[in-house]
């Protein structure tokens, strides 16, 4: 068994105040001493609100890190995290809607960006609503860590599917209707790949995995709107795009869900996942 795994899984056994304590400290090193991927941050927030003074945009920039090592421990407490307090930590509303799809027997996609938690928020709709879950995800090149994020993407009775066999996986599935759940918000791999549009006052190539899914099955679609209410507590709702998505483009799918993502970042900016090169030339 990796290493890494072992240490996350005995650092998950920690209850939340404590390993909240532990990210405070994590935060002084990450923001304070090392710096950690800051011009990247830095130069996706101006680009993204340069409208914004330099002393909103630190702002931003400041409690982007002190969200980005909660969510570090949050994810590691996903290895142990029990029912009852994943209940307590994320509330999920207006599920109702996903319920009738379920009854007549239909399979539905589910997409968010890397904003909130979006892990707890996956293992909540497991928990929380009567749909088999599906969690599409590219592997990582470290094996330890690509085992850790498999295993709290497998609980609850989810499934983590490589994205490369999600086509295979739906076109073959006959279980009980399943959601599938997937991240919008990341470049395509490959240069000239997926839909031209803007995000966040930039133009902005968008996977389109998602829209190609749901068009290609006729499967609704739903953005989920995420909301942290508080440290570590999240909500949670889906709000439909497209119940025949068959009958759309995957241009006007995909368009769909950016600007949701995108209202979403704008309405609370530290939540989103900054430190990453979202926008390749």
């Amino acid at each position: 068994m990796p290493i890494t795994y072992i240490l996350c899984y005995l650092l998950s056994c920690l209850p939340l105040r404590l390993l909240y304590f532990i990210s405070d400290l994590l935060y002084i090193a990450l923001y304070y001493l090392i710096g950690y991927r800051k011009k990247v941050v830095v130069q996706n927030l101006t680009n993204a609100f340069p409208h914004k003074t330099d002393q909103q945009r630190k702002s931003i920039e400041k409690a982007f890190y002190q969200h980005l090592t909660d969510l570090l421990l949050e994810q590691i407490k996903g290895l142990t995290i029990t029912p009852q307090l994943l209940a307590q930590q994320v509330k999920l509303h207006e599920v109702e809607i996903l319920e009738r799809f379920y009854k007549k027997g239909q399979s539905i996609i589910l997409i968010s960006g890397h904003f909130g938690n979006w892990e707890w928020v996956g293992n909540a709709f497991a928990l929380q609503t009567s749909y088999t879950i599906c969690a599409g995800y590219q592997p990582l090149h470290h094996k330890g860590i690509d085992r850790t994020v498999r295993h709290i993407r497998s609980r609850f009775q989810r499934k983590a599917i490589p994205m490369a066999a999600l086509f295979r996986h739906i076109s073959s599935y006959q279980g009980p209707p399943q959601a599938t759940i997937l991240l919008v918000d990341q470049a395509p791999l490959e240069k000239g790949k997926g839909y031209a549009t803007t995000l966040l006052n930039q133009p902005t190539t968008v996977v389109l995995t998602a829209a190609k899914l749901a068009q290609k099955y006729n499967q609704p679609i739903f953005y989920i709107q995420i909301d942290r209410i508080k440290r570590g507590q999240y909500q949670a709702r889906p709000i439909l795009l497209a119940e025949r998505p068959a009958q759309l483009s995957t241009e006007e799918i995909a368009e769909g869900y950016i600007r949701k993502l995108e209202a979403a970042i704008l309405q609370n900016p530290p939540f989103w996942l900054w430190s990453h090169r979202r926008w390749k030339s």
